[in-house]
């Protein structure tokens, strides 16, 4: 297949993973807000720029109180087993599967219009990357640090995108699912790519992230009003 932006086509369906339980964070994460706005609303609302093909994975037991999507399913004990669930839900036309979690409300379009173009130019999988600033080291059990360096490293983000066709074959042939698909993929010999991803794209943790990320908001848009940060 040639590269090509699958925004808006039928092939592209999105999973929205919202099951976790937060216990880091105090409360469900899902439900915290930022800009005004529920995160699992907003990543709702991102991966409707791309598809209406809208698979949202909640925790058991909740309901899902938002705009109209394809479905909603229960989550599972792990990020891959709720994926595992979605993909039940998935149209049996889908060749493509934007998956975005809730835990990075500042991932941009730029980004998932990269990994979309790496999936349609054949990858089975593709994650946004960005290079290490710092170098690593290796804590050992006795309290010492080797060196590990920072060159062959990097960062993984989300969102991210897969063949269709390669996330249901993991599932398939994996007993043993790992807690990232990623890993899955490459274990039944898939291609898994990076793409530039972005520093500023961060991993909501704890409440005082969402505090950082009300900041950069207003940074972000002050420094370019295309940026397509938020999902605004």
């Amino acid at each position: 297949m040639t590269r090509r932006d699958l925004s808006g086509d039928r092939a592209l369906a999105a999973v929205v993973l919202a099951a976790g339980r937060s216990e880091r964070f105090g409360m469900p994460k899902q439900y915290a807000r930022l800009g005004g706005e529920r995160l699992i609303d907003r990543a709702v609302g991102f991966v409707r720029r791309f598809t209406d093909r809208v698979i949202v994975v909640l925790p058991e037991g909740h309901a899902w109180e938002g705009p109209p999507v394809h479905a909603t399913v229960p989550g599972g004990a792990t990020r891959t087993e709720s994926l595992r669930h979605a993909m039940t839900a998935l149209p049996e036309d889908n060749e493509f599967v934007l998956v975005d979690d809730v835990i990075r409300p500042l991932a941009t379009c730029r980004v998932v219009r990269d990994l979309l173009d790496a999936v349609a130019a054949g990858a089975d999988a593709a994650m946004p990357v960005w290079s290490l600033p710092d170098t690593l080291k290796v804590l050992h059990d006795d309290g010492r640090i080797t060196h590990a360096g920072r060159e062959e490293f990097v960062m993984a983000q989300g969102p991210t995108a897969y063949r269709a066709a390669a996330l249901r074959r993991m599932f398939d042939d994996l007993a043993d699912i790992p807690i990232e698909e990623t890993v899955g993929i490459e274990r039944i010999g898939g291609r898994v790519v990076g793409v530039p991803g972005d520093r500023w794209s961060h991993h909501v943790v704890e409440p005082r992230d969402l505090v950082l990320m009300e900041r950069l908001l207003g940074a972000l848009d002050d420094e370019s009003g295309d940026r397509n940060t938020g999902y605004r």
